[in-house]
């Protein structure tokens, strides 16, 4: 008589252990509309896009359906933001001509993101790369991180980042479509060559550059014809 006593209770302390565990549970989806748990949205990102297209003289960027900006070529668009931990839908165009359907990223809360778009109007126009930037303390010195962008190159196809009269920049070899991490420089002026591989040879020179305490810096290559091989250029934002 004992033992079934002793399993009667212990099964009571269980059902009041499990309905113990439940009731806050139940108590909050009580809460909630039709049971549905809600979230707060992250805070919005930001997005700018790059034209480093072959022939696109202005890119339209339409962003999440709403928001749209443009970019020339060789040079990077505005800031846009963007809703957050969410796809949201880019879309490329050329005057009235889409040039890409819907690409769909997640950004993260406050992320800010570098995208560059290349093509052509008789291929396709798409992101070749996307880079988390950094938001730095305005405290601490100037940043770069450099993208070689070119891709009408033969000699061009690997590079090197050099300083005029100075160091090389970064120790990476870079081909195209490939980033760096990001390098410190005191605040200053500089001027920044790409140099073929192993070699002195400059494919392309950007002087008088100066760099601010506390910013970040994107210098990246694009091709300055695209029927011309080998004909680079150098841009910083």
């Amino acid at each position: 008589m004992s033992y079934y006593l002793d399993i009667l209770f212990s099964r009571r302390r269980g059902l009041v252990t499990m309905l113990t565990l439940l009731l806050p549970a139940i108590a909050v989806l009580n809460g909630c509309d039709d049971g549905v748990l809600s979230f707060p949205d992250p805070d919005p990102a930001q997005v700018c896009v790059v034209n480093v297209t072959d022939d696109v003289d202005t890119l339209g960027i339409v962003v999440a359906a709403t928001d749209s900006t443009t970019a020339v070529r060789g040079v990077v668009s505005g800031w846009l933001q963007c809703p957050a931990g969410r796809p949201t839908g880019f879309v490329l165009k050329n005057n009235q001509q889409q040039l890409r359907d819907t690409a769909f990223y997640t950004l993260g809360g406050k992320a800010r993101v570098i995208l560059f778009a290349y093509g052509s109007t008789k291929n396709v126009v798409e992101f070749r790369r996307a880079i988390q930037d950094t938001v730095l303390l305005a405290t601490e010195n100037p940043v770069i991180r450099f993208t070689h962008m070119a891709q009408n190159v033969d000699k061009f196809a690997t590079v090197e980042v050099w300083i005029k009269d100075g160091p090389r920049l970064l120790p990476e070899d870079f081909d195209p479509g490939l980033s760096s991490n990001f390098a410190s420089l005191p605040p200053g002026t500089y001027t920044f060559e790409i140099r073929e591989y192993q070699s002195t040879n400059i494919a392309a020179i950007l002087p008088n550059v100066t760099l601010e305490r506390g910013k970040s810096y994107m210098l990246y290559t694009w091709d300055a014809s695209a029927e011309q091989t080998d004909n680079v250029m150098l841009s910083i934002f």
